[in-house]
């Protein structure tokens, strides 16, 4: 089974505060990375599932 995966970029609000937002969401992690390439985005592809950790600042436990 594969997974979906996430675009995901940090941008800084005017108040200095860090905001994690997703670009786009991608059938493989190799298309996400690709069009991260190619539009020059400073971020991370995540799987889908441990995005919603990821943008909520969470760490998962283990």
């Amino acid at each position: 089974m594969t997974s979906a995966f996430a675009l995901v970029m940090t941008v800084f609000l005017i108040t200095g505060e860090p905001q994690n937002v997703i670009t786009g969401i991608y059938d493989s992690k190799s298309s996400c990375i690709q069009v991260r390439d190619e539009q020059k985005i400073p971020g991370e592809c995540l799987p889908l599932k441990k995005v919603s950790l990821y943008l909520n600042n969470e760490i998962p436990a283990g």
